[in-house]
């Protein structure tokens, strides 16, 4: 969609009145001339009048004169060729002799009507004046839009935002209803012009105009898409200038008489690709809704799962803590139990070891006894000796054979 299709504000011109246009066809029809010479002679009259009120264009070949002709003109849009503007020469040294030209030309304009026709035409030749600087055409549009801004910097409405009009990204931002504010307080006084000079239509071609030419200036800086442009204008400006209540007749009837069809198609081709992609986005946010909650019952299962494994876990843990603590008591019972068993096998070993030597002892005695008598000839004394010995040696073995549970 090009810019030459941008609307224009404060247009003036409308459907013509039918109830004239009816009344000028029924009279032709009704009265037909007596005198068909004398007709042509009328027509061939009319076409030379109609010939003669003809202003011949002006011949362009430098900015200054481009400028000169647009302040003075009548015309609501400015007609200049591509190669025309093209021809024209564009330097760095002329920048400020023209800037002083606007300044000069600007108080002519109270109503910001020729920024309006620079920022339109320059927007029209559907440049895109940043990626085309070093083009003729390029240089050409851009200082239009330059000068534009200096017009647009000498009215009332924007004299202290020219730092935002240069640059779209400086703070504070400058709201397009603040723009309206500011147009609709601008009155005669702050002009400088007498009351007569500034009716109340120039106030609203004034609101008008400086909302489109700061739009436009948007427009061609690529700050802003054709959907900003469009709801800033609506906003700003067509909201408005909509009839209240207008009903359905009424409301199908100025648009079907309106002569802007291009305008029309253009804001409702806008909406409508808006509307087609807010139904994408609507269709993909719901595919994402569901595969989110496809995720969130999946997420719950498995949070389920792992809520009863977690408290599976829990219950062989309290088990193995039930043991732990069974295991300890038993631990320390048997621990108090060897320190019993140790200090009553402590007892018994000093018990058998005592008797185990004086049983040694006693016996050690018979058997010397014995071996003394077998060597002083008594084998007999020493046999006796030697029996008793055995079995008291015998009876011992038994006894230690009994205690450790008939183990030897």
């Amino acid at each position: 969609m090009s810019n030459e299709n941008i609307p224009e504000p404060g247009a003036e011109s409308g459907p013509s009145d039918p109830a004239s246009a009816t009344a000028a066809g029924d009279g032709t029809a009704s009265a037909a001339p007596a005198d068909s010479a004398l007709a042509a002679s009328v027509a061939e009259e009319g076409r030379h009048r109609a010939k003669s009120k003809t202003k011949p264009k002006p011949i362009i070949t430098s900015i200054e004169e481009l400028l000169t002709f647009a302040y003075k003109s009548n015309a609501r849009l400015l007609e200049f060729s591509k190669e025309d503007l093209k021809k024209l020469t564009i330097t760095d040294e002329g920048i400020a002799s023209q800037s002083a030209l606007v300044r000069s030309l600007t108080p002519t304009d109270p109503t910001l009507s020729t920024p309006f026709k620079l920022l339109q035409y320059a927007a029209r030749q559907g440049v895109p004046l940043k990626r085309s600087e070093d083009g003729d055409l390029a240089r050409a549009l851009n200082r239009l839009v330059d000068l534009a801004v200096v017009a647009m910097g000498n009215s009332p409405v924007f004299r202290v935002w020219v730092d935002q009009l240069v640059d779209p990204r400086k703070d504070p931002q400058l709201p397009t209803e603040h723009v309206r504010a500011e147009a609709r307080r601008v009155d005669a006084d702050k002009l400088g012009l007498p009351p007569k000079q500034f009716k109340a239509a120039d106030s609203d071609r004034l609101v008008k105009n400086a909302i489109a030419c700061y739009g436009l200036l948007r427009a061609v800086q690529r700050e802003w898409t054709l959907d900003q442009f469009i709801d800033e204008s609506y906003g700003s400006v067509w909201r408005h200038e909509a009839p209240k209540a207008a009903g359905l007749e009424r409301a199908a009837s100025q648009v079907g008489a309106s002569s802007d069809l291009n305008v029309l198609g253009i804001v409702g081709e806008n909406y409508l690709a808006r509307i087609a992609r807010l139904e994408q986005q609507v269709t993909q946010l719901e595919r994402e809704a569901g595969a989110a909650r496809n995720r969130e019952t999946r997420l719950r299962d498995e949070l389920s799962t792992v809520e009863e494994r977690e408290q599976s876990a829990m219950a062989r843990a309290d088990a193995f803590s039930a043991d732990v603590v069974r295991l300890q008591k038993e631990l320390a019972a048997e621990r108090d139990n060897r320190v019993v068993d140790k200090s009553h096998m402590a007892d018994d070993y000093e018990t058998l070891r005592t008797r185990i030597i004086r049983r040694l002892g006693g016996e050690i005695d018979l058997l010397t006894d014995g071996l003394h008598a077998l060597r002083n000839g008594a084998p007999n004394v020493a046999e006796e000796f030697l029996d008793r010995s055995l079995l008291a040696l015998t009876r011992e073995v038994e006894q230690l054979k009994d205690a450790s549970g008939g183990f030897a």
